[in-house]
């Protein structure tokens, strides 16, 4: 056992030792220094190496060098213990150390102080035994069998049999005592003595002795097993806890000893080094007494490593007793209880419980310490001696019971068997015996070379790979590589060149970057974008090379304290990055003295640190300057910070663009350790001797410069373009294409998304496996929470994957940039675009771009919309057909508008009930056909027909078959709508071409074609006539006029036709059949009037003519172009046309097509196109193109030139090609109002004249919608807020459009209409109607009928709020329907309720803060949905983010409100003023205090905001914030005697209960009580709130309830509940109410009558006329109470218990049940 102490140097702490006796490798010896202390010789030639003064670490002495011997010792001129002598006494010390160390066994040196416990464990646990097959040792047994046999046997050998092969193989179990008799051998334990309480045999009951049961109280043993078993049960937690205890306290053992051993730092070691630093100044007289010391010192380290190794053998012991005890009892077995001697169990547990297992240090409360007296040096034997406490320190083993006799607190077990540490070897030690077996292998082998040559490798520890990665992965070749590998050659030749050429290296040269350069960087440390620093990748190998060369640093002096000043160069210990970095001294801290901070740049990373100067070390003078600093101080000097200062989480930012790795904890962003490369451009201009430059990424080229953009943080100040990567590598694209559909062909589809009928996605039906399991990939790949593959700078086109509702992924293609961080993409896979956040949004890898766009854009072919814009029911159609299997007809030609494919649509689910989809949108009324399919010239076309109702309702059940297909109804909940209004903008297919047929063709500038569309309907006029005319003989008429229309008998077919007429010549007519476009002369006695009824649709002929083609010579067409035409028609059997030009006369100009198919030849598909006749007679030089008709066609643009003339009759260009005929009033001539009758004359018709009154009635279906807000940033007025949050606001320019509103409906509607409340009236309508509290009407919409009450809720479409008004307040009138809806729907963006919606309390909060008031409004996004997220800022409050600090509202983004404390000083009050600037993103910082939480009320201090101008509004609510308010007991009363003093509604009756005197005399004096009391005015209005209100005609106050309030107004609608009375107030005539005047019931209860309910066809005057006159001051009445809710059912009978509104069953009252 080794006791001696070992001596280490003051200054470094690291042993004295010999090596050797040369001079070459003596080892680390001691010298003196001045002060006659002593320091290695390694130090002392390490500081004077620096130049730097030595500190002696014992007295704080310097001892100087001079230069000239300074210079003398770098040369080598005088050795180094000429100036630092040798201390002899210790080097002789360390020479007998040596000596007595190479006699020692080599065994014996490593010492083991640690019980190896996993081993005891293993042994105890595992029973081995031979394998009964293979011999071979094992731990196994079979359990079936009981025979031991080894993993390898049993599973090839034992298993093998069919009745064994559910045998298991176990370990062998524990081997158990024996149940015998000790004493008498052979004999079993059968009984057991309970006076002995031990087992006994059937011999120690008979036989007598010493050990004799006989005559004891003795039972078998199988009746106390179960006693012992509980027992031994009840202590086994107890011996597994000690057992745990025993190895903690082994490992404690260990660790002391190995402290006493080998630490220099310990108690023993640093009093032995205090005592050599002392004696070293008086080694010569104190020698015997030092060795006494020494020795009495060695004495007690004996005495407790002594008492530590019977503590550990005796823990040895314990852990193999207490390991075997436990195993026999986890093998207990209750069927094997008499086999087991449970007492000899019970016994070692009891014993084990008993033994010692605390480690206790026994020694006085005195420590060990030297006493030096320095000033007597005379007397030796007091210079210094050993202070030692009473009685020698020393370990002993406590039991717990031991431990409370000394009341010492029993520590808590160990969680688990505690292991001693994995021991550390002497690499040193280890090495040698490493050289010694190679050169014991080396001799045997006959090699030639004695020793090979060495090449250095550099340790994984100083690889630069650890910094930046340059040999990672991540890294790529670019095409920088040839001068990176050039320069990097350059440089490391160069450096070392200068390392070989002498002690002092000289300086570097490096390229500085020049304006446009690009070079590859690594990002060392971000303080914002306008200073962070950089590494040329071509540096990383003098990077590599200083931090291998400083990776031991730590054994390099420190410098001393009073040396360390400002601009000195050092190296320093980073303890973030775990690298000594060469730095420059910036400032010193010496307010504490002892450990002073020093604040250091470190040059080669651009970090600035604080550090305590023991961080500090010398650095050799040749890298003082060489290389020169790597790190490159730049700026992005292209954009500057929006909020006018950089923040913290700007540099995190661009940390995360460039690499991954986070910092949470510095100010500043460092980028050490595995950071990818990024690229540099350099800019002209450097600004306070920075670079200006553009930064990107390798990797994927982004610009961190437009990344601080698009994210908000910064601006920019230049047009700065992205900086063009040389060497970067294609961003992955998606495949979009739709060439998969064929022409003609037929596909299973499936609806993926819709956006109109004209622009919808489909996806293949075979492809829906495959979107399924790409879907499934995605979701594997991708998690919202991981940010691996972010995109910071999304860029349009760019492909990427995207999180969607549900939690899943799909692909995605950027569409635009709308700002605010958001993204506009399209799913490629499903054709839905979405406005995502950038953070819900990931990079595609290439292997996910392979597979093409699954979704493909469609339009349904061959149908259109009306008015060219489809309606939201249309788009419900294909909505409701989503995710469902159809069927796809391609249609001809690929028929692509806009590179959409067209299809007709087939829902095949029933196959006996097919759905043409195409064909539904007519049925519907959403459309109209055109082109060759013609959907409605089939049967459905009789359902064809135009109504007043809106186009989203239902037809009548019988009007279609029930069809699997259904239409959604308008109470359908809300769906997501388009984007804008033009996505239900029609498409452009081309030419609006409708199938007509020529009636009369007489030449291209003349001919007349019928809609075959119009077939059916004027083949049923055509029926119409002939019945009217055969079944009515109506007289002929006498004077008719040339224009008259009428009905005549055509001679060649002789049927009635109607006619116009053309000449009068006698007793003939001519006439022209408007009908067939035929002329014929007819007896004048044969025309007969055209009757009302047949006048309803337009004529069937229309007089056209070809547009941009005329004749080539002259006005005439020749013949051969008239034949050329008439041969074209002829050919084709489908003739079509399209209206083209302005109107000639009376004849509409058009162009002709017809739908040419070629045959193709035997291995060719036929081709289809549609052609123009016009052009087809220009391409035969027939006619040449008409210029004047483009000139005019360009002047008339914005001029209503849809008018058509045809003889005599006006109408629009939409009323002759309108698929379904609408019903109109008869067009009339203006020879129609001058004669007063139906017949009409040719005349000019005036194009001055307004024929809007002689026009069809116009339908309007909705309001028009509110117009895009008009700027990101603008002041505006609130004026409602609704249920689900929703913001109705205008802009304050648009004030003067709403006063313009108001004053023409004031006119418009000032007169009351008594048909207004017959009218019906259907969900959705839009409407005029009245607001009650001003009387004055507005615009607005159905939303809610109530036919019983004859009441409609009513949305006012300008202000936002809702309110049920009665029918005979509400106008069918359309007025000002070309004003757009003044209203902008907006919500509060950023914030969401804390509930799943918002409550009442914090609406009415919203209402009351902004309402009517004028706010700063700032749009923060795009519209959803038709509603824009804002930030709404009145008076300088931000009602956001004040929502959240008042905890109504949360941040979606998960952030928190900032908690406001109070500072006093006048910086504090800045800040905290600051903190509630408002800014254009969310909150950058959540501020939290430990001693505060949010849900603490003391959390937000409203005394912070005294000075505010919102303060006083702030202060009224405060008292009423939850909500809770005062109000009226209900009455209990089931009957009572009531009388009618006043009618405020026919529905319910105010009843004035009569009381008695006593009851009366209350209320009396509760009302003189009120009157003469001082309460507060109103504090928060809310809707059922009591309170007492002034009475206008005798200024009396009164107890009443608030029924509604105006915040424009200022008005309050109340109601006094002791009489019944409602009037509107002003809400200064408004009072608080005290509690006291509470408490009794309202005088007056609102009722309803029961059994019976009011007549909606009688008026409402009527019945308040029959009302006042039965009720009105006629009772009393007796009253009784039917059903008792809010508001009460009663009957009210007379004296005789008769109804008294009996007689007024049968027309005022309908019974009900």
């Amino acid at each position: 056992m080794d006791v001696k102490i070992k001596k280490s140097c003051p200054n470094c702490s690291q042993f004295y030792q010999l090596k050797s006796l040369t001079a070459e490798q003596h080892g680390n010896i001691p010298l003196f220094l001045s002060c006659g202390h002593s320091m290695c010789e390694n130090c002392v030639k390490n500081i004077v190496k620096f130049a730097e003064p030595i500190q002696c670490k014992v007295c704080h002495k310097d001892t100087e060098v001079s230069t000239a011997d300074l210079s003398l010792l770098v040369e080598n001129k005088i050795p180094l213990c000429q100036l630092f002598p040798v201390n002899f006494h210790m080097l002789g010390e360390l020479t007998l150390e040596k000596i007595q160390e190479q006699a020692e066994n080599e065994e014996n040196r490593d010492k083991n102080f640690y019980i190896d416990v996993k081993s005891i464990l293993e042994n105890i646990t595992k029973s081995e035994g031979m394998c009964m097959e293979c011999h071979s040792p094992t731990s196994k047994m079979c359990q079936q069998c009981g025979i031991i046999v080894c993993n390898n046997c049993f599973t090839k050998s034992h298993k093998n049999f069919i009745i064994f092969k559910n045998h298991i193989l176990t370990n062998i179990e524990a081997i158990q005592d024996e149940v015998v008799c000790p004493t008498h051998i052979g004999k079993s334990l059968d009984y057991y003595c309970k006076t002995c309480e031990k087992p006994a045999c059937m011999d120690c009951l008979m036989v007598g002795g010493e050990k004799s049961c006989k005559n004891h109280d003795v039972v078998s043993s199988q009746d106390v097993n179960q006693e012992l078993m509980a027992e031994i049960q009840k202590l086994t937690p107890e011996v597994n806890e000690k057992l745990k205890r025993f190895t903690k306290t082994a490992v404690d053992i260990g660790n002391i000893m190995t402290n006493l051993d080998n630490n220099p730092s310990s108690e023993i070691s640093r009093l032995s080094n205090e005592v050599e630093q002392n004696y070293s100044i008086l080694l010569a007289n104190v020698q015997k007494l030092k060795d006494d010391i020494i020795h009495k010192l060695e004495i007690i380290k004996t005495k407790k490593i002594k008492s530590l190794i019977d503590s550990k053998n005796e823990i040895f012991e314990n852990i193999k007793k207490a390991k075997q005890t436990i195993d026999r009892i986890n093998s207990l077995q209750e069927n094997k209880l008499g086999q087991v001697n449970l007492s000899s169990i019970l016994d070692q547990a009891k014993e084990i419980i008993n033994e010692p297992w605390y480690l206790r240090y026994d020694s006085s409360d005195d420590l060990l310490k030297i006493k030096v007296n320095t000033e007597l040096f005379d007397s030796l034997q007091n210079f210094m001696s050993l202070v030692e406490p009473e009685g020698l320190p020393t370990y002993e083993l406590l039991t717990t019971d031991q431990l409370k006799e000394k009341q010492i607190e029993v520590p808590p077990p160990p969680q688990s068997v505690v292991y001693p540490p994995e021991l550390v070897k002497d690499v040193r030690q280890v090495k040698k015996k490493v050289e010694k077996e190679k050169d014991k292998t080396s001799d045997k082998t006959g090699m030639l070379i004695k020793s090979a040559p060495k090449y250095h490798k550099s340790s994984k520890s100083g690889s630069c790979t650890s910094l930046n990665s340059i040999t990672s992965d991540s890294s790529h070749n670019s095409s920088f590589t040839h001068t990176q590998k050039k320069s990097n050659n350059y440089n490391k030749t160069n450096y070392n060149n200068n390392i070989q050429s002498g002690p002092f290296m000289q300086p570097c040269q490096m390229k500085p970057l020049q304006p446009g350069d690009q070079d590859i960087v690594y990002i060392t440390h971000i303080v914002d974008p306008h200073n962070f620093f950089v590494q040329r990748a071509c540096h990383q190998s003098l990077v590599e090379e200083l931090l291998r060369e400083f990776r031991n640093a730590s054994t390099m002096p420190k410098p001393v304290l009073n040396h360390v000043t400002e601009g000195k160069i050092y190296l320093v210990y980073i303890k973030a990055d775990n690298l000594w970095q060469r730095c420059r001294i910036l400032s010193v801290d010496r307010k504490d003295p002892n450990k002073p901070i020093v604040q250091v740049f470190c040059f080669d990373f651009g970090s600035i640190e604080n550090v305590s100067i023991d961080k500090l070390r010398l650095i050799p003078s040749f890298r003082l300057q060489n290389p020169p600093p790597l790190a490159i101080n730049c700026s992005l000097e292209s954009i500057q910070p929006i909020t006018g200062s950089w923040t913290s989480d700007d540099a995190l930012l661009i940390q995360n663009i460039i690499d991954k790795s986070v910092n949470p904890h510095s100010s500043a962003v460092r980028i050490i350790r595995n950071s990818k490369q990024a690229v540099l451009t350099a800019r002209a201009g450097a600004v306070s001797g920075r670079v200006a430059c553009e930064l990107s990424t390798f990797e994927h080229g982004v610009s961190v410069a437009h990344a601080l953009v698009f994210h908000g943080r910064a601006r920019l100040t230049t047009d700065a373009q992205y900086p063009k990567i040389l060497g970067i590598k294609d961003k992955p694209m998606i495949f979009e294409s739709n060439n998969t559909f064929h022409p003609n062909s037929k596909e299973e589809v499936v609806i993926t998304h819709v956006v109109s009928p004209d622009k919808f996605f489909v996806r293949k039906g075979h492809l829906e496996n495959v979107y399924e399991k790409l879907c499934n990939d995605l979701i594997q790949e991708y998690n919202i929470n991981d940010n691996k593959g972010m995109i910071y700078l999304p860029e349009k086109d760019l492909v990427c994957a995207v999180s969607v509702e549900g939690g899943g992924w799909e692909r995605a293609r950027v569409l635009e940039l709308p700002g605010r961080a958001r993204v506009r993409v399209q799913l490629v896979d499903t054709g839905r675009v979405t406005l995502v956040h950038w953070t819900a949004m990931r990079r595609l890898p290439d292997k996910r771009c392979t597979l093409r766009a699954l979704a493909t854009e469609c339009h349904l072919a061959g149908v259109t919309p009306l008015n060219q814009k489809w309606s939201e029911g249309s788009v419900l159609v294909l909505r409701a057909l989503e995710g469902r299997t159809l069927t796809a007809h391609v249609e001809a030609g690929r028929g692509r508008a806009g590179g959409s494919v067209g299809v007709t649509l087939y829902d095949e689910q029933d196959p006996d009930d097919v759905v043409c989809v195409n064909k539904l949108m007519i049925l519907r009324k959403y459309a109209v056909s055109f082109g060759i399919n013609m959907f409605n010239t089939e049967s459905e076309v009789e359902e064809l027909v135009r109504t007043n109702k809106p186009t989203l309702q239902q037809p009548k059940p019988t009007a279609v078959k029930e069809k699997k297909l259904q239409i959604l109804k308008r109470n359908t909940p809300h769906f997501d709508e388009p984007d804008n209004d033009k996505d239900l903008e029609a498409k452009n297919k081309g030419p609006y071409r409708v199938e007509v047929k020529i009636l009369n063709y007489q030449s291209p500038s003349r001919f007349y074609v019928a809609l075959i569309s119009q077939q059916k309907v004027f083949a049923e006029l055509y029926e119409k006539i002939q019945t009217y005319f055969t079944k009515k003989h109506t007289q002929p008429k006498d004077d008719w006029k040339v224009g008259d229309r009428c009905c005549t008998i055509c001679n060649q077919s002789q049927t009635w036709r109607r006619a116009a007429i053309l000449e009068i010549d006698g007793g003939t007519a001519k006439v022209f059949y408007s009908d067939f476009a035929v002329v014929e002369i007819v007896d004048l006695s044969s025309l007969r009037e055209i009757p009302t009824e047949l006048k309803s649709c337009g004529d069937a002929a229309i007089e056209c003519h070809l547009s941009g083609v005329i004749p080539a010579v002259g006005a005439e067409w020749p013949s051969l172009t008239k034949e050329y035409l008439k041969e074209l028609l002829d050919a084709y059997p489908r003739i079509f046309m399209t209206k083209n030009g302005v109107f000639k006369d009376k004849s509409i100009p058009v162009e002709l097509w017809v739908y040419h198919t070629t045959q193709g030849g035997a291995l060719e598909p036929n081709v289809s196109e549609w052609r123009c006749l016009n052009k087809k007679i220009i391409e035969q030089g027939l006619g040449i193109p008409d210029k004047t008709q483009e000139l005019s066609t360009n002047a008339s643009e914005g001029t209503n030139e849809e008018t058509i003339s045809f003889l005599n009759l006006t109408g629009s260009l939409e009323d002759w090609l309108q698929i379904e005929p609408m019903p109109f009033r008869p067009l009339k001539a203006e020879s129609d109002k001058a004669s007063g009758t139906d017949s009409s004359t040719p005349t000019e018709l005036d194009s001055n004249k307004d024929y809007s009154q002689d026009s069809n009635t116009i339908f309007i279906s909705d309001w028009l919608p509110a117009e895009p807000l008009p700027n990101e940033e603008f002041y505006g007025v609130p004026t409602n807020v609704d249920h689900d949050g929703i913001i109705y606001l205008h802009d304050v320019a648009q004030e003067e459009t709403l006063d313009l509103i108001r004053k023409a409906l004031d006119v418009r509607f000032k007169h009351p209409d008594p048909k207004a409340k017959f009218v019906k009236w259907t969900v959705g309508e839009p409407c005029i109607a009245l607001y009650y509290l001003d009387n004055k009407f507005y615009r607005g919409r159905v939303l809610e009928v109530n036919e019983a009450a004859a009441t409609c809720l009513i949305h006012y479409i300008d202000y936002g709020n809702e309110e049920i008004c009665p029918f005979v307040n509400i106008r069918k009138s359309i007025a000002l329907y070309q004003i757009p809806i003044q209203a902008h729907r907006c919500v509060l963006g950023r914030i969401r309720p804390v509930a799943k919606h918002w409550d009442r309390q914090t609406l009415d909060y919203i209402h009351k803060s902004i309402v009517e008031k004028q706010c700063s409004i700032e749009v923060l996004g795009e519209p959803i949905d038709g509603v824009a997220p804002i930030n709404l800022k009145y008076d300088k409050l931000c009602i956001n983010e004040h929502l959240v600090d008042f905890e109504m509202a949360e941040f979606t983004d998960g952030t928190k409100a900032k908690v406001q404390k109070f500072i006093p000083s006048a910086k504090s009050n800045k800040i905290m003023n600051m903190s509630f600037g408002t800014s254009d993103s969310g909150p950058d910082y959540i501020v939290e205090h430990d001693d505060e939480t949010p849900d603490s009320p003391a959390s937000f201090d409203m005394e912070q905001f005294a000075n505010k101008n919102w303060n006083d509004i702030v202060d009224e609510e405060a008292k009423t914030f939850d909500g809770r308010f005062v109000s009226y007991p209900q009455t209990d009363l089931t009957e009572f005697t009531c009388e009618i003093n006043i009618i405020n509604d026919t529905e319910q009756l105010e009843l004035s209960i009569v009381h008695d005197d006593g009851t009366k005399e209350l209320y009396e004096t509760m009302f003189e009580e009120i009157q003469h009391d001082n309460s507060l005015p109103i504090d928060g209005i809310f809707e059922n709130k009591a309170c007492l209100a002034l009475f206008a005609e005798d200024k009396q106050w009164y107890r009443a309830l608030i029924l509604q309030y105006s915040e424009t107004k200022g008005k309050v609608k109340v109601k006094y509940i002791d009489y019944g009375n409602i009037a509107i107030i002003s809400v200064a005539d408004v009072r608080e109410i005290d509690e006291e005047y509470t408490k009794l019931p309202p005088a007056t209860v609102a009722a309803t009558l029961h059994g019976v309910k009011i007549n909606p066809d009688i008026p409402k005057e009527t019945i308040l006329d029959c009302y006042s006159k039965k009720f009105l001051e006629q009772g009393p009445f007796k009253a009784i109470v039917i059903d008792n809710k809010t508001i009460p059912e009663v009957l009210l009978q007379d004296e005789d218990g008769k109804l008294v509104y009996e007689d007024f069953f049968g027309n005022i009252f309908i019974k009900i049940d």
